[in-house]
C-alpha cells in the first residue's frame, strides 16, 4: 500500500520586501537629523545590534524582524549626518559664495535671484543691478548673510560674472531657445528646469506648479518619447535600454539635477536594472531604493521639499494610485470586443486613460496634501482633474521641445523654424489650460493642517493591503478628502 506523500508545508506570508522597511525609517531619520543629530557611535551601540536581531529573526517573526531593521535604518539616518553641529552665531555675518543663479525674481535698480550653491544648498541674493544675471549663469556674490523671510539670504555688496549661460557646458541649449518669441521664458522653465517666467502665479493658483518643476513625470516622457524612436529605428533590446538609461542620465544633467530629479534618475535607472536582470520589480522598490541610495549618498537631500513632494508623491502612486487603478478595472473595464471598430476602441482608450490619470492624480493629490498645508498658504482641490487636462499639452511640448534643442543645438541656424511654431502653439494650448484651471471656483483655497486623528490615519491610505482592503481605503480616503475641505 503506498503511503500518501505528506503535505508540502506552506511559507509564512511575509509583510512585503525589505527595501521600504529600510528606506523611509532612512529618510525619517535624516530629515529629524537636521533638527538634532546624533554621534555616529550611537549607531553601532544601538542599530548595529538591532540589524544583527533582525537578520536572526526574519525567518521566524518576520514582521518583528523589519520592525527592528527600520528602527536601525531611522539610528543610521540620525547617524549619516555626522555629531551634531556646532551652533552657528546669531545675526548676520559676512559670505563669499559661487554658483548658478536658477530664478531671477526681478530686475531695476538691484536685482534679486536664487543661487544654487556649488556646495549644495540655495540662498537668495539681492545684488547690484549691474552686472544684469540671467538664468543658468555662473556667479559668484560676496556680502551679509543672514535669515530672512524667504530663509538663508545675502545683501552682495559684489557681484561677479563668471561666466554667462550661453558660454557654459549647457550653452547650446540656451542657444537653441533663444529664437522662441512670446513663451521663451516659459519653454525654458518647462524643458530646462530653471527661470522664473510671466505665467508662474497661473501654474501656482491652478495648483499646476509642479509641470514646471523637473521630475519623475518629465524623465517619464522623455524616456517614452526616446523608447519610440529607438524602437522605430529597429535598434536591438539590450542597446535600446543602455540607450534610455544614457538619455535620462542625459536630461538629469540638463537640467541641473535637482533632489527630485535625482530621486527619478534613481528609479529609473533602477527600472532599467531590473529589465537587464529579467525581475519584474515591487511596486514600491524603485523609490524605495532610490531614496535609500540618495539619502545615504548626502542626507540633506531629506530636508529639500522638492525631494519630499516628489516621494510622497511617487508612493501615493504606488499604493492607493495603483489600488484604485484595479477597482476601475474590476467594476469598469472598458475593454473593447473583438469586433469593435476603430473609432469605439479609441474611444474607450481615452476613457481608461482619463480614468486611470484621475485615479493617479487623486493619490498623489492625497499624498501630499500634508506637506503643502504645512509649506504653502493654499492648495487647489481641482489638481487631478487639472493636471489631466493640463498633462497633454504638457506632453507635446515635451516631446517637440526636447528633439529641437539637439537639432538646433547642433545646428543653430538649421530649418527648424516649423518645429518653433508648433511649440510656440503647444506653449499656447498650455497657457490657456492654466488659465482656464485658474479660473475654476475654488481653484485656490486656503490651507490649514487637518486635525490629529485624520493626520494619524493618513499613513493608513498608503499602506500596500489585500484586495478587500479596497473598499474600506475609498471610505477612509473620501472621510479624510472631506474633512480636509471642511477644515
Amino acid at each position: 500500500m503506498n503511503q500518501a506523500e505528506p503535505p508540502i508545508p506552506l511559507r509564512p506570508a511575509t509583510p512585503g520586501p525589505l527595501l521600504p522597511w529600510l528606506a523611509l525609517p532612512l529618510v525619517l531619520g535624516a530629515l529629524t537629523a537636521t533638527a538634532g543629530r546624533i554621534p555616529p557611535w550611537w549607531f553601532w551601540c544601538a542599530g548595529a545590534p538591532l540589524g544583527l536581531a533582525a537578520a536572526l529573526l526574519a525567518a521566524r517573526w518576520p514582521l518583528a524582524a523589519r520592525g527592528m531593521l527600520g528602527l536601525a535604518a531611522f539610528l543610521a539616518g540620525l547617524a549619516l549626518a555626522g555629531p551634531p553641529a556646532p551652533p552657528s552665531e546669531p545675526g548676520a555675518r559676512l559670505a563669499d559664495c559661487t554658483g548658478i543663479a536658477t530664478s531671477v525674481a526681478w530686475r531695476g535698480h538691484n536685482q534679486g535671484f536664487v543661487l544654487e550653491q556649488d556646495g549644495g544648498g540655495r540662498l537668495f541674493v539681492r545684488a547690484p543691478a549691474l552686472p544684469g544675471v540671467e538664468e543658468g549663469d555662473r556667479v559668484r556674490v560676496r556680502g551679509r548673510w543672514e535669515h530672512g523671510v524667504r530663509g538663508p539670504e545675502l545683501q552682495a555688496v559684489a557681484l561677479e560674472r563668471l561666466e554667462r549661460r550661453e558660454d557654459g557646458p549647457r550653452g547650446w541649449a540656451w542657444r537653441a531657445l533663444a529664437r522662441l518669441d512670446e513663451h521663451r521664458e516659459l519653454a525654458e522653465s518647462l524643458l530646462l528646469g530653471r527661470g522664473n517666467p510671466p505665467e508662474k502665479p497661473l501654474f501656482r493658483r491652478s495648483g499646476l506648479l509642479h509641470l514646471l518643476a523637473v521630475s519623475g513625470a518629465h524623465l517619464a516622457i522623455a524616456a517614452a518619447l526616446g523608447a519610440w524612436l529607438l524602437r522605430s529605428a529597429g535598434v536591438a533590446w539590450l542597446w535600446r535600454q543602455l540607450a534610455l538609461a544614457a538619455l535620462i542620465c542625459g536630461y538629469c544633467w540638463l537640467t541641473g539635477g535637482g533632489p527630485a530629479t535625482q530621486r527619478a534618475l534613481a528609479m529609473g535607472l533602477a527600472v532599467v536594472a531590473y529589465d537587464l536582470l529579467a525581475r519584474w520589480p515591487h511596486p514600491l522598490g524603485p523609490v524605495s531604493l532610490a531614496a535609500a541610495v540618495l539619502v545615504a549618498a548626502d542626507p540633506s537631500v531629506a530636508a529639500d521639499l522638492g525631494f519630499q513632494l516628489s516621494l510622497l508623491a511617487v508612493l501615493g502612486l504606488a499604493t492607493l494610485g495603483r489600488e484604485l487603478m484595479a477597482v476601475r478595472l474590476r467594476w469598469l473595464p472598458l475593454e473593447p470586443w473583438p469586433l469593435d471598430r476603430p473609432s469605439w476602441r479609441v474611444l474607450l482608450w481615452g476613457a481608461r486613460t482619463a480614468s486611470d490619470g484621475l485615479c493617479l492624480g487623486l493619490a498623489a493629490t492625497l499624498a501630499i496634501v500634508p506637506l503643502l498645508a504645512w509649506h504653502f498658504p493654499a492648495w487647489s482641490p481641482w489638481s487631478p482633474l487639472t493636471t489631466l487636462v493640463a498633462s497633454p499639452p504638457t506632453t507635446v511640448a515635451l516631446w517637440l521641445g526636447l528633439p529641437l534643442l539637439v537639432l538646433a543645438g547642433v545646428w543653430v541656424d538649421g530649418p527648424w523654424e516649423g518645429l518653433y511654431r508648433l511649440l510656440e502653439w503647444s506653449l499656447d494650448l498650455l497657457v490657456a489650460t492654466v488659465r482656464w484651471a485658474a479660473e475654476l471656483p475654488g481653484a485656490s483655497l486656503p490651507a490649514a493642517l487637518p486635525p490629529w486623528w485624520a493626520l494619524l490615519l493618513w499613513p493608513l491610505l498608503f499602506v500596500p493591503g489585500r484586495r478587500g482592503w479596497s473598499l474600506a481605503r475609498l471610505a477612509l480616503a473620501a472621510i479624510l478628502v472631506a474633512t480636509c475641505l471642511a477644515w
